[in-house]
């Protein structure tokens, strides 16, 4: 029983830091990871510099005001102003690679870190896929190519503009095993469910859960994984 792993993992788009009510706010985004006590965040729609959210590294700030490791893949990359996808994380991250997807209005990622927690070495994905379905059905191949090489224990974490009745979700339970918030609400203010987090591994217990805020227009998902 010694050996068991608990970690709670959070799926956060964060558009930026963008709330209901128009206002940018990244303070309100450190509040709703605080809140929630997660130890490892995967964001969405995180920005680095860009004109919209007042010229900020919010990956810095966010990991510095947290007190978390970070690590950033771009999906909009014009060299100082950034875009894309990042982690945080309370355990160190021993490795980071990207892998690029592709997109029409911009070059999607899988960010794919690994993490040591004790004496196990954890794998963590992060991505976020286009909006419309003629480019995700581009970037399905390519992601599914990346989580057939991956090893267990691996959480899969992002939004994936899809719902669960969707065929590459559909393809993808079938190997994945989603955890599914018990509280059955949407992921997003106008009702759809497209943020979702997977496990490649056998689990002793995992619940999940969403939580509206209205930090951004999509709303944390966190799920509570022990294996």
């Amino acid at each position: 029983m010694d050996n068991l792993i608990n970690l709670k993992v959070m799926s956060y788009n964060i558009r930026h830091g963008k709330g209901l009510d128009g206002k940018v706010s990244l303070r309100r985004i450190a509040e709703v990871i605080t809140k929630t006590q997660s130890d490892v965040v995967a964001l969405q729609g995180v920005d680095r510099f860009m004109p919209r959210s007042g010229f900020r590294d919010q990956l810095k700030k966010l990991a510095k005001q947290l007190g978390m490791h970070a690590c950033f893949s771009p999906s909009i990359n014009l060299i100082m102003i950034q875009y894309g996808n990042a982690i945080l994380s309370h355990y160190p991250i021993i490795s980071k690679d990207i892998q690029y997807i592709g997109g029409s209005k911009e070059r999607r990622s899988v960010l794919i870190v690994k993490l040591q927690i004790n004496e196990c070495v954890v794998t963590i994905v992060n991505t976020h896929l286009g909006a419309h379905m003629s480019e995700r059905i581009k970037q399905n191949s390519v992601l599914w190519s990346v989580l057939e090489k991956l090893e267990q224990p691996t959480i899969l974490a992002g939004d994936f503009n899809m719902e669960m009745h969707d065929s590459f979700m559909k393809r993808l339970s079938s190997r994945w095993k989603k955890i599914t918030p018990q509280n059955n609400l949407p992921t997003m203010e106008n009702g759809t469910e497209i943020d979702h987090i997977f496990v490649n591994m056998s689990i002793e217990q995992a619940t999940a859960k969403v939580i509206p805020y209205d930090a951004s227009d999509h709303y944390p998902v966190i799920a509570e994984i022990r294996w």
